[in-house]
Formats: C-alpha cells, structure tokens, sequence
C-alpha cells in the first residue's frame, strides 16, 4: 500500500490496545441524543454516525473518527471537517497533535491510519450522553443520500460490449480493490432498476456515479457498519455504561486511590507535578573516573520533571555517597531528601524545594474574563510551561475539591488545578458542579425607565407609574408626577427620570418623600445602586465567590462585578450586565444566587 507520503511502517508507532479497542467498540458503544427522538417517524429519514467526545484543555471535543484513504491529502481532510480547522487553524492543528500523539507528524500519513478529527468544542453537559465519551447524533437525511447520488452521477447509453464491472474499472480502478467495490455499490444504489449487474444491453439507460463523489463531504457517512449503502432505517443506537468520564479519564475511585506504600506515595507525588518516576534498574552517570557511577533505582528513585532530574536520598546519602559528592559527578541533577514515611504532600513540598530553593506558600494566579476577576491561589504553582500553569493543594476531604465544571473553566484558561486528599490520591471532582436548571433572567430593557419598572418587579417590589404627587409652594396646592416603588416592610420612593427639579423637587422633599432621581449618564448598575439606596435595603457591590467549600487561603475567588441584594427570605439576587461563563453560573446556582442579567 502507498504511502502518503511514503514513509516506512516502523516510524509510525501503531494504536495502543486501548485506543483500538475504543475504535473497534465505537460502533456499538453509542447514545442517542435525545432531542432528535422528538422527530418521531421523521427520525427514521436519518442516518446516524458515532462520533468521539475528547478532553483537551477544559475542553469536551467532538471528534469525528476516521481511517486515512488513499489519495487523502491531509490538509484536504482538515479542511473539510468541522468548524475548529475554519476558525483558528492553529488552534486546530494543536488540538489534533494532543489527541493523535501517535501521529509523528501530520504530513506523513499512511492510507489505513487510523485518527481523530477535531470537529468542534464544547462546554460540558452540551450533548445528552456526552459523558460516555461516544456520542451517535444524526449526520444526513437519506433524502441527501438520494441528492448526493444524483448530483454526482451521469446518465449513460449502455454500448454493445459493455459489462458493469468494465465501465466501473475505467472510473474507480482496478477490480478487487476498495474503490472499485464501493464504485459497484455506487452504481447500484443509483440504478434500483438493475436487478442483476451481470446482465445488461446495449441501448439501456444507466446512472454512472462519478469517482469525485468519494471527495464529499458525508459520503462516509452513507455506509453502514457493513460497508453497504443506507436506503432504509438506521439501526437504533443501543446505550452503553461505561467506567470513564467525558475526557477519557478513569472516574474517581480508578484514578484516586490511597497511597499505602512508600513506591505509590513516591508515583502519586510523580503524577501531581507532572513528573515521570523511575524506580527500577540502575542508573548510570558518567565521571571523569574509569567507572560510571552507579545509582539503583529501587534504592534512590528518580524524578524527570520538565528540564529537571531529581534523585531522591535517604538520610542525605546516594548509594553511600553524600549528596554534595553526587552534585559535583552530576551538576545538573537536584536532590530530594527521602524516607519512607514521608506523606504525598511531604514528597511535594521537597520536590518545589529542590526545584525553586524554596519554602512552600501561598502562590496567587489572576486573570481577567471579560469583566469577571478570576483570582486561584494554591499551596504550589509550577513556573509556566507551555502557556499552562499547574496548580498543587493539599485538600482535607473529597468534599473541599473544586468542582469539576470550575476545573475545566480553569484549564481552559490555563490553569490546571491538582488537589491531593489526605490518604495521598489525586481528588478528581465528580460532575456535582452543573447545574441544567438555573436561576438566570436576561432581560433586553428599551431604556431607563423600562428598566426600572422590570428590575422592580423582578425583585418584588410594588411599582406603580406616573403616581400623582400633591404638594405645597408658595401657598398653593400643586400637583406633580413619579414612579412609586415600595418595598414589603413599607419603605417608598419616588423615582423621578428629569421631570421634577429646582424649588419643586426641594418642595416634595421637604414633605417626607423620598425622591430618586436618575440621570441620563446612570448606567444600569448605577441606578441599582440608587433605587436600592433609596428604599434603605443593604446590598452588596461586585460579591466575590469560593469555588470550592474550603477556606479562600487555597482556594479560587470569583469577583463578579454587579449589585447582589438579599431580598424576603434571604433570597440573594445578583444583578450583572456581564456574560457569565457557565461554570460561573454553575458556581452561582450552587450557592443558591438567582441571576439578572442585560
């Protein structure tokens, strides 16, 4: 088989057992989405196509899966696919190289390969079922199947001597090969007519599909899982369970477990900072002496981390050498002191030792979201790698960590949080953070005055406009008008948009009322701020939230910036004309917060 370009089977490295098993699987374990079934009989004109759900970054990516053909040119295929590659192509093309690390590089691809296209990201909890990490959702109509045939077909005047494989060989290639056959299935689904493709005569009336036809978008998908052409109802989706959750990852209880021996405590360490342990066989450094210096592995592990090697000594010693002498054979390695009742968090704070010459504290990272102030503190921050911050916190229960839909808001900004338990597993917060149903209220208000009289109402205040207002000046009974808002427990005011100025506006007041004026410069926020002042009701401005159920020394802080007031029974209502990420609304629906926003 051709290579694309050629390159030698040996340079690129086959399918791990589980990623072909996962390929092999993705045709059976499927999940419907469920907003499609509403379509009722019109459900059975559509084809379905399976389709992979990847964790890159804080990310859910839809992948398409797909084998390389021959003649496939690889950008030719990114091209074609999904809205990634459309937008940022760069983008696309890094999120490709983390989900096909098998893929040595892109431009030399055999036909047979088998690889993940990124189609499209998504927040989680987008898809129903997109937690199994398979999701089946329809692709075409089979009426595009029909149009697809017919666009890509000419009509042809069978000639004497002509045989259906014969005109399929000029168009598709040579008999036998997987052109050929799908170029014979081709004919036959556009020609029902023929019966028997062994016997047809001159002067009959044909359909030729054209071989471009293998170049358009969708026309893997009309095949079904046995190669044939779709003409009739899909199969139904079957649900599958599975133990990982939407990244691929092993759930909590595979992944977290409790760190009992002095080896496992040493690898949970490992995989919190990112680092790979070796813990067997011997390690040889070179010197300037005629014999290598020898360093047993099972005696004095050692640590890769980035640029850096780590070795770990028991009481100051490796292999019965001090450790200045070790520093001065190999200058570029750090030691880590080591026993064996050291705890994970122990193994950590010697390693940022090691690593910066530093004492643990408390390491802050801030950004910015569109008006939203992210502020994540932790225990240990590792020094910027590849645009990615990692940050390590000793947690005291599975209840503190951060919940998921805050980590992958995070990650997607670059950070990406580690929280280590008490028995030394890694937390990884189950999907408790989402929220489908939410407190949130987005209203488009026509101007100032509309604005008041919907936020009024919204927080259960009794509004009335163009209240008639009697006073007195300069003897006489004069008669004016303004909104009144007045609260459950009897407080009012008169809120007034440049009607009422001067001696009138003293006169109202000097009469008890209390009046609220708002200019035309006040933004929304502004007369929140004076409708409530004015009623005497206590609100707070651009609260602050913790994203986990910790204390806010280790813990993320999410400034909003807005108005939040506690209304009748406490309900707190936060009012905001920013657009909120969704795991800040999650964070805010957690806390019990309903949300206005304009």
């Amino acid at each position: 088989m051709q290579a694309l370009p050629i390159m030698p089977p040996s340079l690129t490295p086959e399918l791990s057992a589980p990623d072909r098993l996962r390929r092999i699987c993705c045709g059976f374990l499927v999940l419907a989405v469920l907003f499609f079934a509403a379509n009722g009989a019109g459900a059975s004109n559509l084809i379905y196509k399976n389709y992979l759900v990847r964790y890159d970054r804080g990310w859910d990516i839809l992948c398409e899966p797909y084998t390389v053909q021959t003649g496939d040119w690889i950008y030719k295929i990114f091209r074609q696919k999904g809205e990634i590659s459309n937008k940022d192509f760069r983008e696309f093309l890094g999120i490709f190289a983390r989900l096909n690390p098998h893929v040595q590089d892109i431009d030399l691809l055999r036909p047979g390969q088998a690889i993940d296209i990124p189609l499209r990201k998504m927040e989680h909890g987008t898809l129903p079922g997109q937690d199994s990490g398979v999701v089946t959702i329809p692709f075409v109509s089979l009426g595009k199947v029909t149009e697809l045939l017919k666009e890509n077909t000419q009509p042809y005047a069978v000639q004497r001597g002509d045989t259906i494989s014969k005109l399929v060989v000029a168009r598709f290639g040579g008999y036998g090969t997987q052109a050929y056959n799908e170029g014979i299935k081709l004919l036959q689904a556009a020609n029902p007519q023929i019966t028997d493709i062994n016997r047809i005569y001159a002067g009959q009336k044909i359909h030729i599909p054209d071989p471009s036809i293998r170049e358009k978008e969708g026309y893997a998908a009309i095949y079904d899982a046995q190669g044939n052409i779709q003409t009739g109802d899909p199969a139904q989706p079957a649900t599958a369970a599975t133990s990982t959750d939407a990244s691929g990852r092993a759930t909590d209880e595979a992944r977290a477990p409790e760190a009992d021996t002095p080896h496992d405590r040493l690898a949970a360490a490992a995989a919190v900072v990112g680092g790979r342990l070796l813990s067997k066989g011997t390690y040889y450094v070179p010197t300037t002496k005629e014999l290598d210096f020898e360093i047993d592995l099972s005696q004095h592990p050692m640590m890769a981390l980035q640029n850096t090697t780590l070795i770990f000594a028991r009481d100051g010693r490796i292999m019965q050498h001090d450790a200045d002498t070790v520093r001065n054979m190999w200058p570029e390695a750090k030691t880590v002191a080591y026993d064996d009742q050291l705890s994970v968090e122990q193994i950590v704070a010697g390693i940022f030792e090691a690593v910066d010459g530093r004492t643990p504290d408390t390491d802050e990272i801030v950004f910015d979201d569109q008006g939203i102030l992210v502020s994540v503190r932790a225990k240990w921050v590792t020094p910027e790698a590849d645009q990615r911050r990692l940050c390590i916190t000793p947690v005291g229960s599975r209840n503190e960590q951060t919940p998921e839909s805050m980590r992958r808001y995070l990650e997607q900004h670059g950070i990406v949080i580690k929280e280590l338990l008490p028995g030394g597993g890694e937390s990884s917060a189950a999907d408790s953070g989402r929220h489908a149903i939410k407190d949130i209220l987005a209203i488009t208000p026509t101007g100032q005055k509309d604005f008041v009289s919907r936020l009024a109402r919204i927080l259960n205040f009794s509004y009335a406009p163009n209240v008639p207002i009697t006073f007195t000046y300069a003897g006489m009974s004069i008669q004016a008008y303004a909104d009144l808002i007045s609260t459950q427990t009897g407080n009012e005011i008169l809120v007034d948009f440049g009607d009422l100025y001067g001696d009138t506006l003293q006169a109202i007041r000097q009469g008890g009322q209390v009046v609220v004026q708002i200019e035309a410069q006040d933004d929304n926020a502004a007369i929140i701020r004076k409708m409530l002042g004015g009623l005497g009701e206590t609100y707070a401005e651009n609260p602050a939230f913790l994203a986990a159920a910790r204390p806010a020394e280790f813990n993320t802080t999410i400034t909003v910036p807005g108005v939040m007031y506690a209304g009748a029974e406490n309900k707190r209502t936060l009012m905001s004309g920013v657009e909120m990420p969704p795991a800040v609304s999650d964070l805010l629906s957690a806390n019990g917060v309903a949300v206005v926003t304009w």
